[in-house]
């Protein structure tokens, strides 16, 4: 059996009791793209193709994929739900970090907008949107795929925290967390206006916050026009080789404190996500896809590949130390959540050393501290 049948046979065993599809085709066809994706590590629709064991030419194999992206009675979140909720079924108990981020791809001209949830020191895809166009981007274009996230975690874990960078300006998006129910930790430009309750108002960068120290506000008013009561910490970054220091403010529904600082800190290691998509990963940057709706359908089969490796990459930390050796060559972790699981799928599969693992859809609740040098 060749290892692109033996990848596509373990993860229709999984998939198909829960996705309906009218026509089996549509599944099959999307399997098939996950496969590919797994095996070339890549988002190109060429190389998808290679890996396919039929018996035409590329082009024909291409074309596949093309009329799988092009099926308009493809519903993106139809497929996905019902395996994230698979996926998330011992999640209950847990304080969901979610965060927003945003990539752009082919020059600038689609902008991709990501909901994940933290998992171990990566994320895995909640929901996502692809608006054409770059710049920022106003509350109203993402809100749908928000609130679609938030009807869906709302029975499935104990609370969400949102947490989003300075790209995402504007007392909208804060206001919106809290009509989800959310609480947010929300970086902020630090020439922003703050009004302090015995009326002095000044832009953050002007706050008396020397390089090193931090300094905590509770209960101020965001911008000029005082639209958002809330509450700020304040600290520096401490730079590299390649960044200055620079002024980082954050505000937040809870009280300020460090921990708000530290949550944020976090999120800055989470974001290597979007690493293991682009050149360490499925290479998502140099997609060729110029229509919203086929780079969104495009993104479900990456996210059901993202899902896996994290499975993987979990089994690999829970298992005896020699099998994260066998592919993780340091005396101590040096390789990703998702890098673990992709390189031990590949290690099953070429090697013949150990089975084709199953597609269980088992992600448990999983902190780890990060890299000092991520990969």
């Amino acid at each position: 059996m060749s290892s692109s049948q033996a990848l596509y046979n373990r993860i229709m065993l999984r998939v198909e009791p829960l996705v309906r599809v009218t026509n089996r085709k549509q599944l099959r066809n999307w399997v098939w793209i996950i496969v590919g994706i797994l095996l070339s590590e890549s988002i190109a629709l060429s190389q998808i193709a290679t890996m396919f064991p039929l018996p035409v030419s590329a082009e024909a194999r291409v074309t596949m994929i093309r009329r799988w992206l092009n099926n308009r009675k493809i519903d993106v979140w139809a497929f996905y739900e019902p395996i994230l909720a698979a996926a998330l079924q011992g999640w209950r108990a847990v304080n969901a970090e979610v965060m927003l981020d945003g990539v752009s791809v082919f020059g600038d001209r689609m902008q991709i907008f990501r909901l994940s949830l933290r998992h171990g020191n990566r994320a895995i895809p909640l929901g996502w949107t692809v608006i054409a166009g770059k710049g920022l981007t106003q509350v109203e274009k993402v809100e749908p795929m928000l609130r679609r996230v938030a009807l869906f975690l709302q029975p499935r874990v104990k609370r969400v925290i949102f947490s989003a960078d300075r790209g995402f300006r504007g007392c909208e998006w804060p206001q919106l967390c809290l009509q989800l129910g959310w609480h947010y930790d929300i970086r902020v430009a630090h020439n922003t206006y703050v009004t302090f309750s015995d009326g002095r108002r000044c832009p953050i960068n002007q706050l008396p916050v020397n390089p090193g120290a931090r300094r905590y506000f509770q209960q101020v008013q965001l911008t000029q026009d005082q639209q958002l009561l809330t509450n700020l910490s304040v600290t520096w970054t401490e730079g590299d080789a390649k960044n200055q220091p620079e002024l980082l403010a954050v505000i937040s529904d809870r009280k300020a404190c460090r921990t708000r600082l530290l949550e944020y800190g976090e999120r800055m290691d989470i974001e290597q996500s979007f690493r293991d998509d682009k050149s360490a990963g499925f290479d998502m940057a140099h997609t060729r896809l110029l229509h919203v709706e086929r780079l969104e359908r495009l993104l479900l089969a990456l996210a059901i590949a993202t899902l896996w490796c994290h499975e993987l990459g979990e089994f690999v930390l829970t298992s005896p130390d020699s099998v994260r050796r066998a592919i993780d060559p340091g005396h101590t972790r040096q390789l990703s959540l998702f890098q673990l699981g992709l390189r031990w799928l590949k290690r099953c599969l070429f090697t013949q050393l150990d089975p084709v693992p199953f597609f269980l859809l088992l992600i448990r609740p999983l902190a780890l501290a990060p890299l000092s040098n991520s990969s």
